[in-house]
């Protein structure tokens, strides 16, 4: 999650001159040379904000499917190992997608920031982009609701503590939620990039927040004694068997759980 901090940071420095300068997605009329310079470049970093935005939550989805391999590798299960790796190649080829979407849309590929004439709606508001994105970004998210449910209500867990762990994971219905609104109130809005900005940023604020619980909210459970393994040819279990029929063989009598992914593991 520490990766998705440059995406991030690089975003909002573009975004504070986006905000300051405009962009040419705006009825030119009356702008004077600077004006319509400031724009051009708004238009510009317009481009790669939005494609660093894009970076910061895919990474942030990579998050979560890296904290999803730590089940699945408890579990040893193919069809599991399988679905993650389709999830996290679709993650790939959704960000290239998106990313495809953002430099394609608009022929020439100057008019994405030209002021004046008008370039046309396409070039301006960037509604391909945003539908893309929003589209990929609603089924990804799906992905790795779904995904995981299966794994924790098949697992030994107690039934409080798979409720506690379907609701963790649900979690991210909440940023299908705001990429739906976000869609449909920036097409509603005409693009304003004021308000598509705004929108972007309580994305990815709320983004990290459910990425963060994910992996955290585990991390804080991660606690107590962890559940004893038996090692052949270990000194305990030679211990063990020195005392007792040599024929038998040494068990486990210490089970305290400890983490998720070792609840998980004992399917």
């Amino acid at each position: 999650m520490a990766l998705s901090i440059i995406p991030l940071m690089i975003r909002m420095a573009l975004v504070h001159v986006i905000l300051i300068w405009g962009t040419n997605n705006v009825i030119a009329t009356d702008l004077t040379a600077q004006q319509i310079r400031h724009r051009e470049i708004g238009s510009r970093l317009v481009l790669a904000s939005r494609i660093m935005y894009a970076a910061f939550l895919w990474v942030a989805k990579f998050t979560v499917s890296e904290f999803l391999k730590r089940l699945t590798q408890q579990v040893w299960r193919r069809s599991y190992q399988i679905g993650l790796q389709f999830i996290r190649w679709f993650l790939v080829l959704t960000f290239i997608g998106v990313v495809i979407a953002t430099l394609s849309e608009c022929r020439p590929f100057n008019h994405y920031w030209q002021v004046t004439p008008d370039p046309g709606r396409q070039c301006r508001q960037g509604h391909a982009q945003l539908i893309t994105m929003g589209a990929s970004d609603v089924i990804t998210d799906l992905l790795l609701i779904v995904f995981p449910i299966p794994i924790v209500l098949r697992s030994a867990m107690p039934m409080k503590r798979k409720i506690s762990l379907v609701l963790l994971f649900s979690l991210s219905a909440i940023l299908i939620i705001i990429t739906v609104y976000r869609v449909t109130a920036t097409i509603h809005r005409h693009s304003n990039q004021q308000f598509r900005s705004l929108l972007a940023s309580l994305e990815i604020l709320a983004a990290a927040a459910v990425s963060n619980a994910l992996v955290l909210g585990s991390f804080v459970r991660d606690r107590g004694v962890k559940k004893n393994r038996f090692r052949f040819g270990s000194t305990a279990g030679s211990d063990m068997d020195n005392r007792t029929d040599p024929t038998r063989r040494g068990t486990i009598t210490a089970m305290t759980w400890g983490s998720d992914s070792d609840l998980v593991g004992d399917l």
